[in-house]
């Protein structure tokens, strides 16, 4: 390698640490200036509560007690790792998939701004004009991921609800929709608790919701990015494509799906968020109700 290429990557390694650095450090601070907006699974100031609550289920769903009371010479049993592992893999998905809606947030805002006063840029029209599409483009990328991992999210609750109702720990087939229905089907004819309580019937109603606001539409939202179309801006142009793809569903179905103006697509996101965050302590009240595989302390 000669000095000149030399000098030249040490330029664009210095400048990605730099941005590297500089994007974690505005992420934080993006996120305390949108706290308000963005669902999240822990309130402020409730970290005990909630450690404690996880705890709890996690035992109840036979994960190892806190501590065990045994004599000098005994060992403590095997642990079943697998309940710890499940609700941390759902509770790190939600803060995946929450991390790319304040990525697609932050990536609307800086190019909507842009567009709107492009001598913020010192840089000449032209040049403005490529960051502002590249910027855009960022968003719909980010929006996409937001809406995969939102989507996956609710598959690893449903991969918690397996386990909880069927000890099932197989979960490469079955979706979270797949796996309330199975407990619509064979739980709720046995188990008048389960069937009675708000918990169930809210995210009941939720997994069966075609609105914007609903399982429904974010798994057709999903399927539509993963399958189908990548999300962008559908103009007059790419009138006919959308509808050629999608000729099969009527109009206003097609509606709900179209891609939105960024500002809309944000809404839906954070309204998304919302719903996971709300509904997962309705989730954490079902597994409750579930018969108990709580080890005990003592042996």
């Amino acid at each position: 390698m000669n000095k000149q290429a030399k000098n030249s990557l040490e330029a664009v390694l210095n400048e990605v640490v730099s941005f590297v650095l500089n994007e974690t450090h505005l992420l934080a601070r993006y996120e305390a200036v949108l706290q308000q907006e963005l669902g999240r699974l822990i309130q402020t100031g409730g970290d005990e509560a909630f450690g404690a609550r996880m705890n709890r289920v996690v035992e109840h769903l036979g994960g190892p007690p806190e501590f065990y009371l045994l004599f000098d010479h005994q060992e403590p049993p095997p642990a079943d790792n697998y309940p710890e592992a499940i609700m941390r893999e759902a509770f790190a998905v939600f803060y995946r998939a929450r991390s790319s809606v304040l990525r697609a947030h932050l990536y609307m805002t800086g190019s909507s701004v842009l567009t709107g006063q492009p001598d913020l840029s010192d840089a000449p029209q032209d040049v403005t004009d490529v960051f502002v599409k590249e910027a855009q483009g960022a968003f719909w990328e980010h929006a996409e991921a937001a809406y995969i991992r939102l989507s996956s999210f609710w598959d690893r609750v449903g991969q918690v609800l397996d386990f909880s109702f069927f000890n099932i720990r197989k979960f490469d087939q079955n979706g979270f929709t797949a796996v309330m229905d199975r407990i619509h089907a064979n739980a709720i004819p046995m188990d008048i608790r389960l069937k009675s309580s708000l918990s169930w019937k809210r995210l009941r109603t939720f997994q069966t919701n075609e609105k914007e606001d609903g399982l429904k539409w974010l798994l057709q939202r999903r399927n539509l990015v993963v399958h189908s179309l990548h999300l962008h801006p559908v103009g007059t142009d790419d009138e006919g494509v959308f509808k050629s793809q999608f000729n099969h569903l009527d109009a206003a179905h097609r509606e709900k799906l179209r891609p939105r103006e960024p500002s809309e697509e944000v809404q839906l996101l954070i309204g998304q968020l919302e719903k996971a965050s709300t509904h997962f302590s309705d989730f954490l009240d079902i597994v409750e109700l579930t018969p108990s595989r709580k080890r005990e302390s003592y042996l």
